[in-house]
């Protein structure tokens, strides 16, 4: 069986589709646990984990890197014990590098959602409407700045299902359905790709940890042990790292610090930082 990660707009019925699947297929649903796994782990408050990971401008870019990385790393993890669902936090670009994740997206009218929201709240339907129009464009901005991408566009998923005519158990069995299909069977393969994946993970971490590596804009993969780390060094300026050589002794010495790491590439692209 293959991981689901579920994309929604704000009351949009994302949880509830999540629960029903987790209940009918036997596997856990996952969600605000992650969260509260890094923020154990770095010791830090889950709101101020949250706030850190959120912020779209401002604040410490190498630090928000740090506990994004982290959160990639606890459901990298999570994937090695075995299938679940994972609602939030744009898990299907999170995951992104393990194979046959069935990635599905929930929409609703924006009226149905606020009329949702409004009986939950007890407020009224025009206060309901702005809320979520803010969340939504909060959400839309935050995936742009992280990943560069629409998450509304729906060539990101697998499967996009309208609830407003659908409900909760009828889309369950829309994705159960979709598990049946030969795209996302088993592939003996699989297993060494979720263990590359976390690997991967394990040393995207452990760079955005390390003061010498922190805050690089870096893509780390792992094939059969053998990490390759791309990425951009910024020169010039308090942008300054000592040069491509020196960052790439850095980044082959650290990577090599993470357990199973059998040899690292790399291959950096040095800018330079206009001055004024």
């Amino acid at each position: 069986m293959t991981i689901i990660t579920i994309s929604r707009f704000t009351m949009s019925g994302g949880e509830r589709l999540a629960k029903c699947l987790s209940e009918k297929l036997g596997i856990p649903a996952i969600s605000r646990e992650v969260i509260t796994q890094v923020a154990d782990q770095f010791d830090i408050s889950e709101a101020l984990l949250w706030e850190k990971l959120e912020k779209t401008k401002h604040g410490a870019p190498a630090e928000r890197s740090l506990y994004l990385a982290a959160v990639q790393l606890a459901l990298a993890e999570r994937a090695r014990e075995g299938p679940f669902v994972y609602h939030g936090l744009a898990g299907h670009f999170l995951l992104k590098g393990i194979p046959q994740i069935l990635k599905v997206g929930i929409v609703a009218p924006l009226k149905m959602r606020a009329e949702r929201l409004m009986k939950e709240k007890d407020i009224s339907l025009d206060e309901a409407v702005r809320s979520i129009q803010r969340w939504d464009e909060r959400r839309s901005r935050w995936v742009r700045f992280l990943y560069d991408v629409d998450w509304l566009d729906p060539s990101l998923y697998d499967l996009v299902i309208n609830i407003a005519n659908i409900g909760t158990e009828s889309a369950c069995e829309l994705v159960i359905c979709a598990l049946d299909q030969k795209e996302f069977k088993e592939l003996p393969e699989k297993q060494r790709s979720i263990d590359d994946f976390v690997l991967a993970s394990r040393v995207k971490a452990q760079l955005a940890l390390n003061e010498r590596t922190r805050g690089l804009d870096l893509e780390v993969r792992v094939s059969e042990q053998v990490v390759k780390i791309t990425g951009r060094v910024l020169t010039g300026g308090i942008f300054h790292w000592g040069g491509k050589e020196s960052t790439r002794n850095d980044l082959v010495e650290v990577a090599k610090t993470v357990p199973g790491v059998q040899k690292v590439l790399v291959d950096l692209d040095e800018r330079a930082v206009p001055l004024d």
